[in-house]
């Protein structure tokens, strides 16, 4: 696995979304090699476009879709396309003084706090989000057309799921230099989140918190 080298906020990755965009789908990333790294937080494609790797505080949370309904589990045994990845000992957090209709708003938040952190938002930097949802939709991958991958094709093999009214955990990472390495194409963030029970994970695409939200960002000084 070939690592970007480490970031001045602690932020690392390895493959890129354009490369599994192109074709390339391969696990290029063995997510049991960061299995010992304490305060651990990540996310990422799995192998093959069939699941999200999340990995939350070192408990990862991988998601698959069997039976038409997103089933989690939690081994280290598995690759990723693309993977990024911090640690985080400590949060710096504030409640939300409002309710958030939209993960741009939720970033612009992020942003705002990590300024006030003396974090340089030039460069990238992960974030933290705990709450209630009242609206949310994540997705996971489920390739199973066995064709050459193709950004269409990608957007084929999301499988949808909505949560309502639910306690959540959110990772994102924001960055405004890495659209088609570790975010979208069409974004500076890329965010997953975990529901409290455990009973989904996935790559969030939009999200609606109730008044209450904590958003943190490392605390300055502890990024490992």
């Amino acid at each position: 696995m070939d690592a970007a080298p480490i970031t001045a906020h602690g932020v690392r990755w390895a493959g890129a979304q354009r490369d599994l965009l192109s074709g390339d789908i391969r696990g290029h990333v063995d997510v049991s090699s960061l299995s010992a790294l304490p305060d651990l937080y990540a996310l990422g494609p799995l192998e093959g476009v069939r699941g999200e790797v999340s990995i939350f505080q070192s408990r990862p949370s991988i998601a698959r879709v069997e039976h038409g309904a997103v089933i989690t589990t939690d081994g280290w045994g598995v690759r990723a396309c693309f993977l990024v990845w911090a640690q985080v000992p400590r949060w710096h957090a504030r409640v939300a003084p409002a309710p958030i209709d939209d993960l741009e708003a939720l970033a612009e938040e992020a942003v705002a706090l990590a300024r006030e952190q003396g974090i340089d938002v030039a460069r990238p930097f992960p974030f933290h989000v705990a709450g209630v949802a009242h609206d949310a939709t994540l997705h996971v991958l489920d390739k199973r057309d066995g064709l050459p991958h193709t950004a269409e094709r990608h957007e084929q093999a999301k499988r949808r799921h909505r949560v309502v009214d639910a306690d959540f955990e959110l990772i994102g990472f924001y960055s405004r230099h890495h659209r088609g390495v570790f975010t979208p194409a069409d974004s500076n963030v890329h965010a997953h989140v975990r529901v409290a029970d455990g009973r989904a994970s996935g790559h969030l695409e939009r999200i609606r918190l109730a008044r209450g939200a904590r958003i943190g960002v490392p605390r300055a000084g502890v990024m490992q």
